[in-house]
């Protein structure tokens, strides 16, 4: 059955009146790292891609460390959701956690491009890529 004037009326009315259940848009992929305390090797550590951990003395350090590769401070209620996200997950392990995951202060992110390659290594590569040269403009 087709649709007819008063059903269209009312879906242009519902679309009205909730308009985040018309825009809301798909989450854009993300890599994320946390800052964590309570550890013996240094008293913050970062998380990050790939499994990386890096342990630090001071909280500037860190959040410096994770700043400089591209990473950015969540929202706050993006935060939340990760943190309590995080803590679920952790409580699921039957028997506990095998490390210790410490205290989490800080879910920072960063985009991912289309391909998968994080923007801030795309353009390393490009700046690292030499020119090519013609063979036959050198020197012998």
């Amino acid at each position: 059955p087709l649709l007819t004037t008063k059903s269209l009326i009312s879906i242009k009315y519902s679309l009205m009146s909730n308009p985040l259940e018309v825009n809301e848009e798909v989450p854009a992929p993300m890599n994320i790292a946390t800052i964590s305390a309570g550890f013996e090797k240094g008293d913050f550590l970062v998380r990050e891609e790939q499994g990386n951990r890096v342990y630090f003395d001071f909280f500037e350090e860190a959040f410096n460390y994770i700043s400089n590769k591209g990473y950015a401070r969540m929202s706050r209620e993006d935060e939340k959701h990760w943190v309590d996200l995080m803590n679920v997950i952790h409580d699921s392990v039957k028997g506990g956690m095998k490390y210790n995951t410490g205290t989490l202060l800080m879910v920072l992110s960063r985009p991912v491009t289309s391909d998968g390659v994080p923007a801030e290594k795309k353009e390393a590569a490009k700046v690292k890529t030499p020119a090519k040269v013609d063979s036959k403009t050198l020197n012998p």
